[in-house]
């Protein structure tokens, strides 16, 4: 079956490569970057702001998505990724922190708009295919990001690698300039509709799935790079962290189509296979080989989650409330990073009791999760339609 990737999706997926380049390089080391300067904490309150300001504007991001098109909402949002990395050359709390939030508010636009326009620009019979393309060059930018800064940071420290990185995020916006606005145009209660799409019992019962994955990604950025440093020493965290971007490079399309083939439950269920068991290998993780082992499984299973995320708010919505439930689904994403590095920063030295809440996590979600998959996604795309409208 051949597949064609049209020029928006193309161009679209060129500005988050190069977008997070930038922004993803950097964001991989500010956690160390604060524990080097002895400011530890701000470090995770930084990424818990960015992420807390990203739920609570999220229905605002749907609204104004809906209203003027998501091409003008990821413009205005992809401003201030640049502005945050300069914040944190100035080691000024306020500063830093000021600038987490209202990157927070961007990146509800940015990333309610990306998803929007992804699946607005798409056939729905390749929602995955196309999901998957995107994952892959966005990951591509960040593999490279991620790997690139390690090599700046060990010859420069963090100051100039950190600068010449800001340029990137605003590449990419110029390169967003360039596709074709898909504005909607119908007229719709905007404020009714969000309000019907946030109390949607299936909805929310569906949205587990993002809440579950999400809670471990947040792992991810933050106590999994001090873990490796711990473990393996800081020239690993580079290397280890970077396979969170480079294996959706090569394994994303190819498993975002087969999705489109084989159907999204079948691949959420092996997704969730994934994430347990690389869980249980970081349990025991102080041994070199289950912390690589359980990186290893965690990078799998991006390349195989993000596609399905993606694509999974296509094939429920409907061309009404795409931008609502898209909202949606990023609130309790955000949710779930942000409840991550929360419990990061109470079980900092008890970081294998985080990997068992994190397996409890992801088996109370699963199990949320099964009888609804059961119904098949149509009968899901029904029950919501009929809730929200």
């Amino acid at each position: 079956m051949k597949f064609f990737v049209s020029r928006e999706i193309k161009i679209l997926s060129l500005a988050f490569l190069l977008m997070f380049f930038g922004f993803n390089g950097v964001q991989q080391y500010v956690t160390t970057y604060f524990s080097e300067a002895e400011l530890f904490k701000v470090g995770f309150r930084s990424l818990i702001l960015i992420y807390l300001f990203f739920t609570l504007f999220d229905p605002l991001s749907a609204i104004l998505v809906s209203k003027y098109g998501a091409k003008k909402c990821m413009i205005l949002g992809s401003l201030f990724y640049s502005l945050f990395i300069l914040s944190l050359l100035t080691k000024s709390i306020f500063l830093i922190y000021f600038a987490s939030a209202l990157l927070g508010i961007a990146a509800s636009f940015l990333w309610t708009g990306q998803n929007s326009y992804l699946i607005r620009a798409s056939d729905e019979k390749s929602y995955g295919a196309n999901a998957g393309f995107f994952s892959s060059l966005q990951s591509l930018g960040s593999a490279l990001g991620v790997l690139i800064l390690g090599v700046l940071i060990g010859k420069f420290l963090f100051k100039i690698p950190f600068l010449i990185f800001s340029i990137f995020p605003i590449i990419g916006l110029l390169v967003i300039s360039k596709i074709k606005d898909l504005k909607v145009e119908e007229k719709i209660n905007r404020f009714k509709l969000i309000k019907k799409s946030i109390l949607s019992k299936t909805a929310l019962r569906l949205s587990t799935f993002w809440f579950a994955l999400q809670f471990t990604y947040g792992l991810t950025i933050g106590v999994i790079p001090i873990e490796i440093k711990n473990i393996l020493g800081v020239s690993f965290i580079g290397v280890l962290s970077s396979l969170f971007y480079i294996s959706p490079i090569f394994f994303s399309y190819f498993l975002g189509r087969l999705s489109d083939i084989m159907g999204r439950g079948k691949m959420i269920i092996l997704s969730y296979a994934l994430v347990i068991i690389g869980l249980i290998s970081l349990y025991f993780s102080n041994i070199s080989i289950f912390l690589i082992a359980g990186v290893i499984l965690l990078a799998l299973n991006i390349s195989l989650m993000r596609p399905i995320s993606y694509a999974l708010v296509g094939d429920v919505s409907t061309k009404n409330n795409l931008e609502f439930l898209t909202a949606l689904f990023w609130m309790v994403q955000n949710v779930g990073v942000v409840s991550a590095l929360f419990l990061s920063q109470i079980f900092q030295a008890e970081i294998r009791t985080l990997y068992l809440i994190s397996i409890l996590v992801m088996v109370i979600s699963l199990m949320i999760l099964l009888p609804l998959l059961r119904l098949g996604i149509e009968k899901i795309k029904e029950r919501i339609s009929e809730e929200v409208s």
